[in-house]
């Protein structure tokens, strides 16, 4: 009896193990999501590139994160409010794709209300 109880226990334990998954152990593409850094609603954010929409992204918040089979460091966004239609184009054009993992765009506004953009690692 004493080592039935044992076995079922190990049995439970390892069930539990194997169930655990950390959330980048089946990662197989690049995952970015958006984080909007402003006072501002997002109704939309559009990568230009890959023509993939982002929507409703609170002020402070996260988006989900998407999944690109190929994406950049810096990449030019549109971002649009119930007010305002927002751009950013950046100045150099990116080569090399990011390797397999996730990242964050992260949008805030400079001094001139313009669109800023600070890309992170995700750890």
């Amino acid at each position: 009896m004493h080592m039935k109880r044992i076995l079922l226990l190990a049995i439970f334990l390892l069930g539990i193990i194997i169930s655990c998954t950390d959330r980048d152990d089946d990662v197989d593409r690049v995952n970015i999501r958006i984080k909007n850094n402003t006072n501002l609603f997002f109704n939309e954010v559009r990568v230009v590139q890959k023509d993939t929409v982002y929507e409703n992204v609170g002020a402070g918040e996260f988006s989900d994160y998407f999944e690109y089979e190929q994406a950049f460091r810096i990449t030019a966004l549109s971002v649009t409010t119930d007010s305002t239609s927002l751009n950013f184009v950046p100045d150099e054009t990116p080569t090399d794709s990011l390797p397999i993992g996730f990242y964050t765009y992260e949008l805030g506004l400079d001094d001139e209300d313009a669109l800023t953009f600070t890309f992170r690692i995700d750890y």
